[in-house]
């Protein structure tokens, strides 16, 4: 399949059951293949600017260098989509019953299905925009980039019942360092998760996403659902969690 866009899909935090971080979000970034060379030279361009070797966005401390990122990369051509997942509200034993046959750790099912709910809504879009994607995963270096490539392919595409349409070619996971279009999806899943994910001095910093907002994925005009979905309705804060623990208001 000839593609127009790749999907470039990354995450921020830590799916460990009980152990891991509070929150955990999964990014999808779509950039139609004409529109990359932009994006480089505009991530080159930041990277020259404060003087990094890579964009690794939870890496960067300093609150004017990710501002200046973030609103660089805002005036770049693309859309994202993030799934989010609040750790604490996991039901395992739905999960164990749905998934009988399955004899992985709960933090890779959790992964999996994550995983379904980002490609159907990429595919949504590109289906409603007529356009096709090859898929570029963030590689972590293990036997775990196989097994998810693997699972995509066999698992998650093949079957209608997962609502994912037929519009991706081929995927491949590669280094972040070396790859740079995925920083700009480290970007975006690193923001949203500043979003929800309580620092250690226990505020959150919104503004990043903020900045971003304007290129999740919207349906007739809504974002949520589609742009920005979570695991479980159950999961998605209430208004005064974000102004409870924001310094800055919106």
């Amino acid at each position: 399949m000839v593609t127009d866009c790749t999907l470039y899909i990354d995450e921020a935090g830590d799916l460990g059951i009980g152990k891991g971080s509070d929150w955990f979000v999964l990014s999808g970034v779509l950039v139609e293949k004409k529109n990359e060379p932009q994006i480089r030279e505009t991530l080159k361009n930041i990277r020259n600017r404060l003087n990094i070797n890579e964009i690794h966005f939870r890496k960067m401390a300093s609150f004017d260098k990710k501002s200046y990122a973030v609103s660089e990369l805002s005036k770049c051509n693309f859309e994202y989509i993030v799934i989010i997942a609040d750790t604490n509200k996991f039901d395992l034993s739905k999960l164990s019953k749905r998934y009988t046959n399955y004899t992985e750790k709960p933090s890779i099912l959790l992964y999996n299905h994550l995983c379904r709910y980002l490609l159907e809504r990429a595919s949504w879009l590109l289906r409603d925009t007529n356009r096709t994607a090859d898929i570029i995963l963030s590689s972590r270096g293990t036997s775990r980039d196989g097994d998810l490539i693997s699972y995509i392919k066999d698992k998650l595409i093949p079957y209608n019942t997962n609502q994912i349409e037929d519009r991706f070619g081929n995927i491949t996971a590669k280094p972040a360092s070396s790859w740079d279009l995925l920083q700009l999806a480290d970007v975006c899943a690193t923001s949203m998760y500043n979003m929800h994910q309580r620092n250690g001095l226990n505020f959150i910093t919104p503004c990043y996403a903020y900045r971003l907002h304007q290129h999740l994925y919207r349906y007739n005009g809504k974002i949520l659902k589609y742009g920005m979905k979570y695991y479980d309705d159950s999961m998605q804060p209430n208004k005064m969690y974000f102004i409870e623990n924001s310094v800055c208001k919106k």
